[in-house]
Formats: C-alpha cells, sequence, structure tokens
C-alpha cells in the first residue's frame, strides 16, 4: 500500500488541539502484539512501513519536527465462496431431514458457518503509515477512509494522550475547485495551483450518491459538464512553487479534504532512509499547508 516512503501517498490531515510532547517509547510500549482482542484482531504500532519491527522505530526518532510509524492491523476473515456452499449444504441437509428453513434459520445457519470459518482462518495483514508533524500539531494517516482512521486515532489517543481529529471545510470546496478548474492560476501559500486533466464530478442533488459520480479525463468536458449543472467532487491538481521553478507536485483532492495520488520526489542517487523520509515528508507537510489553507479559502 501506498505510504509516506513510497513513490506515491494519499493521506488525511488530522489536527491536534492540545499537543503533547511526542514520546516513542510510548509507541514501544503499545508496539503491535501477537495478542487477539475481544473483536478477533491484532493490532499495535510499527516502524514506518515495517510490518516487523515493534522495537525500533528508527524515522520515529531521526528528526526533531517529525516522527514517522505504522499501525498494523491484523483481521480474518472467511471466503465467501466457501460460505456460501456451506450454507448450501446445510440447508439441503436440514431439508433433507424434514425441518422448514426459512429466512430467520438461513440467517442463523449463516452466522454460525461464518463464526466458525472465520476462527480457523488465517490472520491478514494491513499497514498505513502515520506521520507526527510537530511543527504544525498534525497528524497525517496515509489512507482516505474514515473507516480505517478510526481505530488508528483511538490508539494514538490512547498511546500519546493526543486527540487528533480530521480537518473539515468550512469553504465551498467544489465551489472552489470550479475555480481554479477556470482560473488561469490560483494562489495560495506562495504556491501556484492548475486543475490537470481529471476530476470526479456529480449532479449537485445527487453528490451522496457515489453511482452518480462520473470521471472525466478532460479539462474541456469537466468544464462542459460544469456548465451543464454537474460539481466537481475530486480534482486532480498540480502545484509549483512561486519562490523555487524546480518545487512541482501533482495530487487530487476531494470536497471532504482527503489527498490521494500525491507524487513523492525522487530522492538524490545514494540518499539514505532518513533523508528521503524527511524530503518526503516536507512534500507532504507543503502539501498539508495548502489543503488547510483551501478548506478556509
Amino acid at each position: 500500500m501506498p505510504g509516506f516512503m513510497s513513490s506515491s501517498t494519499a493521506f488525511t490531515i488530522c489536527k491536534v488541539d492540545q499537543p503533547k510532547a511526542f514520546d516513542v517509547e510510548v509507541l514501544r510500549t503499545h508496539a503491535f502484539t501477537p495478542d487477539i482482542d475481544a473483536d478477533d484482531k491484532r493490532f499495535g504500532w510499527v516502524g514506518l512501513g515495517d510490518l516487523l519491527d515493534t522495537d525500533g522505530f528508527e524515522l520515529a526518532t531521526s528528526d526533531g519536527r517529525y516522527a514517522g510509524f505504522s499501525f498494523r492491523l491484523d483481521t480474518r476473515k472467511a471466503s465467501g465462496a466457501v460460505i456460501r456452499l456451506q450454507l448450501a449444504e446445510a440447508v439441503r441437509e436440514e431439508m433433507a431431514s424434514g425441518k422448514k428453513v426459512g429466512s430467520k434459520r438461513k440467517k442463523e445457519l449463516k452466522e454460525a458457518i461464518t463464526a466458525k470459518l472465520t476462527s480457523k482462518a488465517e490472520f491478514v495483514p494491513s499497514v498505513v503509515d502515520c506521520l507526527w508533524d510537530a511543527e504544525k500539531n498534525r497528524l497525517l494517516v496515509a489512507s482516505a477512509s474514515g473507516k480505517a482512521l478510526e481505530p488508528i486515532l483511538a490508539l494514538f489517543k490512547t498511546s500519546l494522550g493526543m486527540d487528533a481529529t480530521p480537518i473539515v471545510p468550512s469553504a465551498d470546496i467544489p465551489k472552489l475547485f470550479s475555480e481554479i478548474l477556470r482560473g488561469e492560476g490560483y494562489s495560495c501559500l506562495g504556491y501556484t495551483l492548475h486543475a490537470m486533466g481529471s476530476a470526479s464530478l456529480a449532479a449537485i442533488e445527487q453528490t451522496e450518491e457515489k453511482s452518480a459520480v462520473a470521471v472525466q479525463n478532460s479539462l474541456n468536458a469537466v468544464a462542459q459538464a460544469l456548465d451543464e449543472g454537474m460539481a466537481i467532487q475530486k480534482l486532480h491538481l498540480v502545484a509549483t512553487s512561486n519562490s523555487d521553478p524546480d518545487w512541482q507536485v501533482d495530487f487530487s483532492l476531494d470536497t471532504m479534504l482527503a489527498v490521494s495520488g500525491l507524487r513523492l520526489p525522487k530522492p538524490e542517487k545514494g540518499s539514505d532512509e532518513d533523508a528521503t523520509f524527511l524530503l518526503n515528508a516536507d512534500t507532504c507537510s507543503a502539501v498539508a499547508d495548502l489543503v488547510e489553507e483551501l478548506a478556509k479559502a
């Protein structure tokens, strides 16, 4: 999964109102363990992008401003195909014995079969990168999924005593997207933003319906869709620095301010892990600055 040490990443910006000192020892205290919780899951902190690092956390201690680490979550799930097969067999057996099998009984059988198969299934690990920025009092979580955020932010609060909350827009983001698309360059914090070739759109009255969203890969087609009453829900952007002609990044931003597809700069040949981490962290932080400002525009 793309993360903060990959060539590209997604992230959600979470702010902390009452920050505390970051202590890497707390990560070790709440590191991943093979213990299974009441929800039949295993979770905890690991080193950045390293499923097996529950002690080193090197990139969480390499810089006074940034700390990089990951949340590992192991879950197990039974095969849907196997559940359907065993349910069909169980229903056939009960009917053959003269029992009536209604919808309620089918549900009971399915739940029992699912529980039995799940208890025997192998754990499947997943890892989500996190980047703590002490200077800006924010946590960047490499996921655009609200469901994925919940256990991460809960453990962050339990571990470090900080309540991180995803930022929400105070501006009309679809309107802002339209302004950026139609303009010749949108200035923000010393950067200039331009729309690139793709956008996701939906009819204004149907923005809550995922099925109503259509993707266009042409700026002309997007502009025409806006004229027809559609609203941009996600826009591909490129940001250039007004002071550094060599600084340029592109990423997509949605109306809930989740960043995706951020292309991170290529590290110089021979760069060590710390240097790559700091380069990526600075890039992500600059993009987060832009997004926070756009949220207020």
